[in-house]
């Protein structure tokens, strides 16, 4: 739960800096940096969920990566708790990725309705 919340402060105060320093459609820079993020704990999170489904890879059922362990935290682990939360991280990219071509869309319309 940390590393969404921290994850979106991340978000919101890049999307801040990008438009006051000026950067051209920084909403749709921000998805992007969130896009990223985003991936990178999913890809995170199916490795974790994999190692869990070897019961000879490790002494009994752990995290396999730093990330995954920022995401998960340490309670409560189980093979099936692994994969829902990679599946909400699965969910959560898709719906990062939907919304960006409609926030460039709507960057681009607002521009030229400024110019």
């Amino acid at each position: 739960m940390e590393f969404m919340f921290g994850s979106l402060v991340l978000l919101a105060i890049s999307v801040i800096a990008l438009q006051r320093i000026g950067v051209e459609k920084p909403f749709s820079k921000g998805i992007s940096i969130g896009i990223s993020l985003s991936i990178l704990a999913t890809v995170s999170l199916a490795q974790n969920y994999t190692q869990s489904l070897i019961p000879e890879a490790n002494d009994g059922i752990g995290i396999s990566n730093k990330m995954a362990y920022w995401i998960i935290g340490e309670d409560g682990w189980s093979q099936e708790m692994f994969k829902t939360i990679f599946e909400q991280s699965i969910f959560i990219s898709i719906i990062l990725i939907a919304a960006y071509p409609i926030v460039l869309t709507i960057e681009a319309k607002l521009s030229r309705k400024a110019e």
